[in-house]
């Protein structure tokens, strides 16, 4: 009876559908089969999909073996909005797993999440393309720079969806150890519907620190980078990447918090932009974030909060219905921080800072007709790999040491250009 539907009628019943239904769907008839595999009806699925919230949230963590090769255990939960973060209702099976590296979430967006392959925070190489709702991963090819053909550098990462073209893009920016007193990064962008990277050749006269975080807004991939010539370890601007005419931007941060504080790093709330810096130059602890009322105006920003009496808050994981702030300390510990009470509560959840990820989760049926090209890494490395490993092990044996060698790189970084 469903074959005597007329197509448009039965795309709008089957478009309300949640995914895991619409996968048992395509086994009813070759016309469902084709018809949900279909880019149009995906699109349409997908737009019915964001407009209503599907209750649950997406939380990602890593803990880290104590001893060589410092495993990361990585863990991807779902949880209940009201509840979190107690009573997961899933954990998701994601084949990147169970190599000796850590693993980064880049960005995500419509229900697809790009995970690098960060080794120990310091190269990113390996990336992937993953739905965990239909449960496919994509293999992003190797890129053009990498440590065995030019060395030891400093990658940053940004992830997106070009709308102009309805395609996934991956941005990566290099800088080479060897050429800090001469600005020029290696900029490559892999696109999914091209399924390559290719050199995009601009003159971008900053530098984008290692593992600063990408946000993603308005068809743009954002980062917060030093200008030349400015203080050892200033960054004063946000760097703005256009995934669709791949051009870059400048975006000025507030006077008040340029060359005060060691760390700054963008994020995106509420369909607004957000500055978090922390950790002043004069040795206080204190945490500020700042929001972009209107996109692209300067004089739009806003301060929302500041901590000044906790101190190590590292990063800022998520904000909640409720008001509440989800931080990530230092050394590990996940706290909420209520802004009108300064009230700290513990989840009691412990982890690498860097790698707590939490945001609603999307269903969408995006990558439903790719072929899982991942082939699980086993403990053994290729000699490339294991360079690699050898280069890090070399120079530090725990993440503090890392974050410090890197805020060290930065400095000499500035100091060079001056």
């Amino acid at each position: 009876m469903s074959d005597h539907l007329p197509q448009e009628l039965l795309a709008e019943v089957l478009s309300r559908l949640p995914v895991k239904s619409l996968l048992k769907c395509r086994c009813v008839s070759k016309t469902w089969y084709s018809l949900i595999a279909d880019p149009s009806f995906i699109a349409q699925h997908l737009k019915k999909t964001a407009a209503r919230n599907s209750g649950l949230l997406f939380f990602s963590y890593s803990t880290r073996e104590l001893v060589w090769p410092f495993k990361e255990n990585v863990r991807y939960l779902l949880y209940p909005d009201e509840s979190f973060p107690a009573n997961p209702v899933e954990e998701l099976d994601c084949p990147f797993k169970g190599i000796k590296r850590f693993v980064n979430i880049v960005g995500s967006c419509n229900g697809v999440f790009c995970l690098s392959d960060d080794v120990y925070g310091k190269y990113a190489e390996k990336a992937f393309l993953w739905n965990p709702s239909v449960r496919k991963i994509v293999d992003i090819p190797c890129p053009n720079f990498t440590f065995t053909s030019y060395g030891p550098y400093i990658p940053s990462l940004g992830f997106g969806f070009d709308s102009t073209t309805d395609d996934y893009k991956l941005v990566r920016i290099v800088y080479s150890h060897f050429i800090f007193d001469e600005i020029r990064p290696f900029v490559e962008i892999y696109s999914l519907r091209s399924r390559g990277w290719r050199k995009v050749k601009k003159d971008l006269k900053y530098f984008i620190t290692a593992r600063s975080t990408s946000a993603f807004l308005n068809g743009a991939c954002h980062w917060v980078a030093t200008k030349r010539g400015n203080g050892p370890g200033v960054r004063d601007v946000i760097v703005s990447f256009s995934l669709g005419e791949e051009v870059f931007g400048e975006m000025e941060v507030p006077d008040c918090l340029v060359k005060k504080y060691h760390y700054m790093d963008v994020a995106v709330f509420d369909g607004s932009l957000l500055l978090v810096a922390s950790f002043k130059l004069t040795g206080e602890g204190c945490f500020t974030v700042w929001m972009m009322k209107e996109y692209g105006i300067p004089g739009s920003w806003t301060k929302l909060f500041n901590i000044s009496h906790l101190k190590w808050i590292r990063k800022l994981v998520a904000f909640r219905k409720s008001g509440k702030v989800l931080l990530a300390k230092s050394f590990g510990d996940l706290v909420f921080y209520d802004p009108k009470t300064e009230e700290i509560f513990d989840t009691k959840i412990w982890g690498n800072a860097h790698s707590f990820y939490l945001d609603t989760f999307v269903e969408s049926l995006v990558l439903l007709d790719e072929t899982n090209e991942f082939t699980e890494v086993e403990a053994s490395e290729d000699n490339s790999t294991n360079e690699i490993l050898e280069d890090v092990a070399s120079s530090s044996n725990s993440q503090l040491v890392i974050d410090e060698a890197m805020k060290q790189m930065v400095s000499c970084a500035s100091f060079d250009q001056k």
